[in-house]
C-alpha cells in the first residue's frame, strides 16, 4: 500500500477485505522468520491463529470499497490529496532520486509524468530549466501552482510533447509501473535526451507489486481507490534500456525503514506492530535507475 491506512468506515463494505491484508502481513512475517528465528515465527503463527479465530470481529471483518481506476481518472481523483497524506513509497524514493540528480550538470530537465510537481520543484531549486509533462489536467494544475516558473505541458509517456535530443536530464518517477509494457515509454524518454544526457527512473519495487501492492489512495473526500500497477523485473528494465540505446550507470533498491512501515500500516500498526515490522522492515520498497544516453563519438 502506498498510502496511510484511513480511519476505516465500518459502513464501507465491499470488495477489499482488511482482514485479508492483516492476515497476509502476519503470513509474510511468519515466512521471513520460519527458518532463522523459530521464536518469532511461533509468535507470528499464534497471533495469526488468534486473529483468524473470529472472522466476524473487527478488524478482520472490515471490508473497504476500493474501486480500480485508470491512470487518468485515478490521478484526477487523487490530485487534491496526493501531497497531503504521508506516503511510504515517496518517503523511501525521494531521497534516492535526489541523490541521483544532485551531482549531475545543470541544464534543461524534463519531469515526465510530473504529477503535482514534487520533483520539478526540486530540479528548479537546483537551477535547472524545467519542463513538466503529465496526462492528468488536475495534477498539472497543482504542479503549475507549485512551480510557477516551470513549463508544464499535457502529454503522454509514449508521445512526449518535447523535441528530440532537447533535454539534458529526464526524471520519470513512480509512473512506469502503470504501463503494461515499458519498452515504448523508455524509448520515448531516451528520444528527448541529448547525447550524454541522463535518465533517472524511480518506481515501486517489483517485489512489492508481486506481493499485491498497488497505487492505493484516498481522494479529497476520503474515498479509497487504486490505480492498477504492473510489476516489471530488472530484466525487463535492462532490456528496455538496451533497446533504447541507453547505458545503465546505477541502480538503487531503497528499503523500508521504521517510518515507512508505520506509514504503510497506518492505524493497523496498533493491531499487529511486530507483524508489520517483521513483514516489511528492510524490504525493498522502490527501485531507482540512472541511465545515460552515450555521447556521439567524434
Amino acid at each position: 500500500m502506498r498510502r496511510n491506512t484511513p480511519a476505516w468506515d465500518m459502513r464501507a463494505m465491499s470488495r477489499a477485505s482488511l482482514g485479508h491484508f492483516i492476515l497476509g502481513i502476519e503470513g509474510l512475517a511468519l515466512l521471513r522468520a520460519w527458518m532463522a528465528d523459530h521464536e518469532t515465527a511461533r509468535a507470528r503463527f499464534e497471533e495469526l491463529v488468534q486473529l483468524a479465530r473470529d472472522p466476524d470481529a473487527p478488524p478482520i471483518s472490515i471490508h473497504l470499497d476500493v474501486p480500480a481506476e485508470a491512470v487518468r481518472s485515478g490521478y484526477s481523483r487523487w490530485a487534491t490529496s496526493y501531497d497531503v497524506a504521508r506516503n511510504p513509497l515517496i518517503h523511501i524514493e525521494e531521497p534516492a532520486v535526489h541523490g541521483m540528480v544532485d551531482p549531475l550538470p545543470i541544464g534543461t530537465a524534463l519531469d515526465a509524468a510530473c504529477g503535482t510537481g514534487r520533483h520539478a520543484r526540486y530540479l528548479r531549486a537546483l537551477g535547472h530549466r524545467v519542463i513538466g509533462v503529465d496526462a492528468t489536467p488536475e495534477m498539472l494544475d497543482r504542479a503549475r501552482q507549485a512551480v510557477p516558473d516551470a513549463d508544464f505541458r499535457p502529454g503522454d509517456l509514449t508521445a512526449l510533447p518535447v523535441d528530440t535530443a532537447s533535454v539534458d536530464l529526464v526524471v520519470c518517477a513512480l509512473a512506469l509501473s502503470h504501463c503494461e509494457d515499458i519498452a515504448r515509454p523508455v524509448a520515448e524518454l531516451a528520444r528527448v535526451l541529448r547525447p550524454g544526457g541522463h535518465l533517472v527512473i524511480s518506481d515501486f519495487h517489483p517485489f512489492q507489486l508481486l506481493l499485491g501492492g498497488n497505487a492505493f489512495f484516498l481522494d479529497g473526500t476520503g474515498r479509497a481507490g487504486f490505480v492498477r500497477s504492473y510489476a516489471h523485473t530488472c530484466e525487463e528494465y535492462f532490456a528496455a534500456f538496451t533497446a533504447a540505446g541507453l547505458q545503465v550507470a546505477r541502480c538503487l533498491e531503497p528499503r523500508m525503514d521504521e517510518a515507512a512501515v508505520e506509514m504503510a500500516a497506518g492505524g493497523l500498526m496498533a493491531v499487529a506492530p511486530e507483524a508489520f515490522r517483521g513483514a516489511l522492515l528492510g524490504m525493498p520498497e522502490a527501485v531507482v535507475w540512472l541511465a545515460v544516453r552515450p555521447a556521439a563519438r567524434g
